[in-house]
């Protein structure tokens, strides 16, 4: 099922033809699109958990999963995360074309950051709760900086690089290279699990790339 997921949100981004404006843009196409498709028995969105309920979670009280997909008892976690850069671009706004602007949210360190935390999350959900699967992030930016690998490799979030054909083996380690600073509320990450970051294209959205994994 859940490869069957990664295909259909592949398949429904490749549909998508006009942009989105913010993270829950991303989240409402997603959900609707899945509620369409009638293959799932509930379509959750910010779907709640207390997180007293994980053992040593490290990221305050509110979990709050971007959509949830359920399936003959077995639930499916996805996090979406959008990181966008300036980006002047055409909006329909009551039947007439306007240009807008997509906001300049920079800080991409913590974006680099904001994705592994999703990755944890999601691995948590997976081990702590007996009926839910292995989940699903979806990482979409229009600011290339996030495909390149950092210049220095002991700048401090270096080891959070989202750079193009990554690959982060089972049971890595990953931390902020002693800057305290920026770790302080953004704990260090072990991964459950492999990862090879491979950037795609949105085919229909100028300059808009996405990681799924």
């Amino acid at each position: 099922m859940r490869n069957q997921i990664l295909q259909q949100i592949i398949t429904a981004l490749g549909l998508r033809n006009s942009f989105f404006l913010r993270e829950i843009d991303i989240q409402i196409y997603l959900a609707n699109y899945f509620i369409n498709s009638n293959l799932y028995d509930n379509v959750f969105i910010e779907y709640h958990i207390p997180s007293n309920l994980i053992p040593n979670y490290q990221w305050g009280d509110n979990i709050y999963i971007d959509i949830v997909l359920e399936k003959n008892g077995i639930f499916y976690p996805i996090e979406i995360k959008y990181k966008t850069q300036t980006q002047v671009l055409p909006l329909l706004i009551f039947g007439n074309n306007i240009n807008v602007t997509l906001g300049q949210q920079g800080a991409s360190n913590i974006g680099c950051y904001d994705f592994w935390k999703d990755i944890k999350r999601i691995e948590l959900f997976e081990q702590t709760f007996n009926n839910v699967d292995r989940g699903i992030v979806l990482f979409i930016s229009n600011d290339p900086i996030y495909q390149v690998p950092p210049g220095n490799q002991n700048v401090g979030y270096a080891q959070f690089s989202i750079h193009q054909n990554r690959i982060i083996p089972i049971n890595s380690f990953l931390n902020w290279n002693g800057n305290l600073a920026i770790a302080n509320g953004r704990p260090p990450i072990t991964t459950n699990y492999n990862y090879n970051i491979n950037w795609n294209p949105l085919i229909n959205i100028p300059n808009h790339h996405y990681i799924l994994i």
